[in-house]
């Protein structure tokens, strides 16, 4: 029996009861058959200028969708290539388990671009499966994470370094008598590396950055460095304040969270504060304070410019293993391809001038990211780790 057309709240209440685990068999029913009444036997994932009213609606829902689902990763599989029309339809269930954002679409597409994909996906370049990480301790010694078991992996004098499931945890058994300093390394094709430093702090590295940091802080200060982009929960701590440099620019804090931005190839360095209060300075020694939602931008020699009312959760998507398409230029999209799928990404002619509406999960592959492209007119090919974007 064909059911009544569901309106978007009534879209909304079953999605939320789906993510409660209180939904019916016949309402799961109806959210699916939602799902396959946009998604007519295709691969719908993101599309240019979105009309907001309706976006933000389904933004919520399925970034509430991707934290349920993204618990369970391991169900999401290598699928077998048996027909094009059965490959479409395992890769749209294959989205919805990763978490993709999903939009209403209903252009066709012709056979000769579903056979180039499904042609593409035999190349396949997966996400990245583990923390290609290292440390280098004080003495110079690597320790590979990927290639460790779990436990203490490392005496520092009086700290102990140990490796945990979700990262790096650094545990101070008494007083420093000497300062020691590690560096961790997170090179791109690598998952993120959460770490937590000997004062409680937690550090999580995107791929394509490092940290250079004391295994166990001493003195009136505490000090990092760092190269790429990290993201910083601040253990309070009112009589040591909190510094983060790169490339000249340092974030002083006593307590707070917020996201640092310094990649070499972006056109600014970006501090962005979520919780708390900042100060951000320059190495011209010009400085701002930020409030929770501003964000601070230093390029060449302008001065620090502060924007108000930022977006945070796309700031921070990369730490909760998504990209964001709301307002993502298709440069910094492929920026951050690259770092994270360790490839090559090359533009043929003019960059295209597009911005997008959506999210898709960081665990997808290489493939599905360049069919969600497709599907919003951007045009690529894949050659070996290279990314041609038409």
């Amino acid at each position: 029996m064909t059911r009544k057309k569901l309106t978007d709240s009534e879209i909304r209440e079953l999605a939320k009861k789906y993510l409660k685990g209180t939904s019916s068999a016949e309402e799961n029913a109806m959210l699916h058959e939602w799902y396959d009444t946009v998604n007519p036997g295709e691969t719908e994932t993101i599309r240019v200028d979105v009309p907001t009213t309706s976006e933000d609606i389904r933004e919520e829902i399925f970034a509430s969708l991707q934290q349920r689902i993204a618990q369970e990763k391991g169900r999401v599989l290598d699928l077998p290539r048996r027909s094009v029309q059965w490959w479409h339809a395992a890769a749209a269930i294959l989205l919805l388990l990763s978490g993709v954002a999903v939009y209403h679409s209903f252009s066709s597409r012709n056979k000769k671009d579903q056979f180039s994909y499904a042609a593409l996906s035999v190349r396949e370049v997966q996400a990245p499966q583990t923390a290609r990480a290292l440390i280098t301790l004080t003495n110079g010694e690597k320790l590979y994470l990927d290639s460790i078991p779990d436990g203490t992996i490392a005496f520092e004098g009086n700290t102990r370094v140990v490796k945990e499931a979700d990262g790096i945890v650094y545990e101070s058994v008494a007083d420093a008598k000497e300062i020691r300093y590690n560096v961790l390394t997170v090179p791109r094709g690598s998952r993120i590396v959460h770490l937590i430093l000997s004062d409680g702090t937690r550090v999580w590295l995107n791929a394509e950055s490092s940290m250079r940091y004391p295994v166990a802080f001493t003195g009136s200060a505490r000090n990092v460095e760092i190269t790429g982009e990290a993201y910083f929960e601040v253990s309070k701590d009112p009589h040591r304040q909190f510094y983060v440099s790169s490339r000249g620019l340092t974030t002083e804090v006593l307590g707070t969270h917020f996201n640092v931005n310094t990649y070499a190839d972006e056109s600014a360095m970006k501090v962005t504060l979520l919780e708390g209060s900042v100060r951000v300075r320059d190495a011209r020694g010009r400085a701002a304070m930020l409030k929770p939602g501003e964000q601070a931008s230093v390029s060449g020699a302008s001065d620090i410019r502060v924007e108000e009312k930022i977006d945070t959760e796309a700031v921070v998507a990369w730490k909760n293993e998504y990209f964001m398409m709301k307002g993502t230029d298709i440069g910094a999209l492929a920026r951050q391809m690259a770092r994270w799928y360790d490839i090559q990404v090359v533009f043929e002619g003019n960059m295209p001038d597009r911005k997008f509406g959506g999210s898709i999960s960081r665990n997808v592959n290489l493939s599905t990211m360049l069919k969600a492209l497709q599907e919003s007119g951007i045009k690529s090919r894949l050659e070996e780790k290279k990314v041609i974007i038409q």
